[in-house]
């Protein structure tokens, strides 16, 4: 499935303590500006990465251009969108991997998104990915359905069931089968701040439940006996209600925590 590799987060357990810096945890007064993201850095002991965002006069984010420590030769990933009203096309590629990705969307006479159709290629191996969406009577995804035509070990189908508290996804139930017929079935409950969304301050057109709830991931905690577990601090935040800075420490990851940054533009 479609990798958003310079934020998305990992689907492990996440334990995070939330407050704005120079106050106590409770809810700050906002200026009521809408934000977009202009920056997004990230730190890691023998990594670090640096993204830009630039969106059109409707807000709509246009393209990303960003450089990566562990880029050789040319430094320089990104993706880019086009419109005709809502969002066509997303593409993205990493020289360092020789990887592309592009999708295409599909909406319904309501203006919702009724499906993506996914085109990856590693290499020489190319495969696609197709996934259909659907809703609930307020308008918010409860099923997401992708069929792979991948022919590794790779999931051949992702059946996802979301639940909602409030305007926030506060359950995710997978159901996937792989290629060589394993069935993996996975549930995680998750928590939010009372703060904005910063995936919502992209311009994205909201093909993945990063973006459908209305605050910020807190906790993501897995219905079973695995001991991943992520950490993530979101240590300051704008005077919009956006975070600007938070720390992450994954106990798989061997390069371990790192520090992502954003700027905003407000208005």
């Amino acid at each position: 499935m479609k990798k958003l590799s310079f934020f998305l987060l990992s689907l492990v357990v996440v334990m995070i303590a939330c407050k704005k810096s120079g106050s106590d945890n409770s809810t700050p007064v906002l200026d009521g500006k809408n934000c977009k993201i202009l920056t997004m850095s990230t730190s890691q002991t023998g990594y670090s990465s640096l993204t830009w965002f630039y969106y059109n006069g409707s807000g709509n984010l246009l393209y990303t251009k960003g450089t990566s420590s562990q880029l050789l030769g040319d430094t320089s990933i990104g993706t880019q969108y086009k419109y005709q009203d809502n969002i066509l096309q997303y593409s993205f590629s990493n020289p360092s991997t020789n990887f592309s990705d592009t999708v295409f969307y599909s909406y319904d006479g309501s203006n919702k998104l009724k499906s993506t159709l996914e085109q990856s290629r590693a290499g020489t191996t190319l495969w696609s990915t197709k996934t259909d969406y659907f809703y609930n009577s307020s308008n918010q995804v409860i099923h997401t359905l992708a069929r792979s035509t991948m022919d590794t070990a790779f999931s051949k189908v992702d059946s996802i069931i979301y639940s909602y508290t409030g305007n926030n996804v506060t359950k995710y139930t997978l159901f996937e089968r792989t290629a060589n017929d394993i069935s993996v079935n996975l549930t995680i409950d998750i928590s939010y701040d009372n703060m904005k969304n910063f995936y919502k301050a992209m311009g994205l057109p909201g093909d993945s439940y990063f973006y459908w709830s209305e605050n910020n991931m807190t906790q993501m905690k897995f219905a079973d006996s695995t001991n991943a577990f992520t950490t993530v601090h979101f240590s300051r935040y704008n005077e919009s209600g956006y975070p600007t800075e938070f720390t992450q420490i994954d106990n798989s990851s061997l390069q371990g925590p790192y520090t992502m940054v954003m700027t905003y533009q407000c208005k």
